[in-house]
């Protein structure tokens, strides 16, 4: 609707008996709305009558008007602003669905479940807070201190609450741009960030030491000279040899192509969702691929497929017969593939376990710390939107930083 040709609604209080009824009147619809507002002061009533006008040409500048559609808003409108009656959470379901709508652009994929979940809990500790706090639903009294306030009773620690804080915001922005009601604005203001410490990684986020993955890939060449020899357990009596015997056979095979699979993501950086879900796509030369994270669909690109000591890449690829589109060729859940890296780790002769995690953490730590890759090409290997990202993928601290910013200036002076 051109917004030059919206004429404005009319909006009036007129008294009836012992109280006054609001009359709404537009020239795109005949007749008058006609609407109650409550025993309130006329001062009040005038207020309330500003308001509903002002917020119907706001709303109704990019929808059609007809009577139906503004009888509607005017109901929504009074019951969740005016008598306090309605709540934001009858809004919930329209929103979740919203959400489990939603189209990433760039993957076509869906949000997925976990994301959808974290959503409705978020939903569910705010109820529970406004219950016990006894604070009205509508979205006028949803302040920021408010929402400051749901931070510290959402229970767990400062990064879950600080997500669950950001996903109910997303709710009420919802309820403001989408369901164009008036909300408080103060809302925006309540802001967490989630934080990190560099200092202790977990056990399964750290990186292998190039020496033992020179083990592993020792280990690859010993199995396929047939130099492995792998136990069998003993089964039950009423399994057949023959169903035993082809049992321990596809489990030797997956052993081998978990090791495979394993160099295949330390040589590119991947974890195990972008081996089962994500396309990689080469370069017209086949000297580098790009592919999106799984995870959340960010671009990872300029990826070398060269073989070394280290990264064997290429190798892998041409063992397996890799092309644009088709991943390395393994269908194990990550459960499975976790329970073979184990067995994998003691016929290394490594001193712990290693998970898939390591994979892309080793690729990542050989470039910078080994490798000396300057740390921007190696968040455009990770496909980390900011720089931060890959210094706190890294553990990089910010004396790390400067120290390696003297020392390129004292390289810069010697040139001189």
């Amino acid at each position: 609707m051109d917004k030059q040709t919206i004429k404005p609604f009319e909006v009036k209080l007129q008294q009836e008996g012992n109280y006054y009824r609001l009359y709404v009147t537009h020239p795109n619809f005949i007749g008058r709305i006609r609407k109650r507002l409550g025993d309130k002061q006329y001062d009040d009533l005038e207020n309330i009558a500003f308001n509903i006008r002002f917020e119907l040409g706001r709303h109704f500048q990019s929808h059609d008007i007809n009577k139906v559609d503004v009888e509607t808003f005017i109901d929504k409108y009074v019951s969740m602003n005016v008598k306090c009656d309605a709540s934001i959470f009858d809004y919930s379901a329209e929103f979740l669905a919203s959400k489990s709508a939603k189209v990433n652009n760039r993957t076509k994929s869906r949000l997925s479940k976990s994301t959808l979940s974290g959503y409705r809990t978020a939903l569910k500790y705010f109820e529970e807070y406004l219950c016990k706090n006894k604070i009205s639903p509508p979205p006028s009294q949803i302040s920021g201190a408010v929402l400051d306030n749901y931070y510290r009773f959402i229970p767990g620690v400062h990064n879950y609450k600080t997500k669950l804080h950001t996903k109910l915001k997303g709710f009420i922005n919802f309820i403001e741009t989408v369901k164009q009601l008036p909300v408080d604005p103060s809302y925006k203001l309540s802001k967490f960030t989630e934080e990190y410490d560099n200092q202790c990684p977990e056990d399964d986020d750290i990186s292998i030491p190039e020496e033992d993955v020179r083990k592993l890939i020792a280990l690859r060449s010993k199995f396929q000279r047939g130099e492995v020899n792998l136990i069998s357990q003993p089964k039950p009596c009423k399994i057949p040899i023959a169903v035993q015997k082809q049992q321990f056979k596809m489990k030797e095979e997956n052993i081998i192509k978990c090791l495979d699979c394993f160099l295949f993501m330390v040589s590119l950086g991947l974890y195990h969702a972008d081996i089962m879900k994500s396309k990689l796509l080469f370069s017209n030369n086949g000297n580098s691929i790009k592919y999106r994270r799984a995870k959340n669909g960010s671009l990872c690109k300029a990826i070398p497929v060269k073989s070394d000591d280290i990264f064997i890449g290429e190798e892998i690829i041409k063992q397996y017969k890799i092309k644009n589109g088709f991943n390395f060729p393994l269908n194990l859940s990550l459960n499975h593939f976790a329970k073979h890296l184990k067995r994998i780790s003691a016929l290394a002769e490594l001193n712990y376990m290693i998970t898939s995690k390591m994979a892309r953490k080793t690729f990542a730590s050989v470039l910078y710390f080994k490798r000396g890759l300057p740390i921007n090409y190696v968040q455009i290997l990770l496909g980390h939107k900011n720089v931060k990202d890959t210094a706190h993928y890294l553990r990089i601290t910010d004396d790390d930083i400067a120290s390696e910013i003297l020392k390129w200036m004292k390289m810069d002076s010697d040139k001189k």
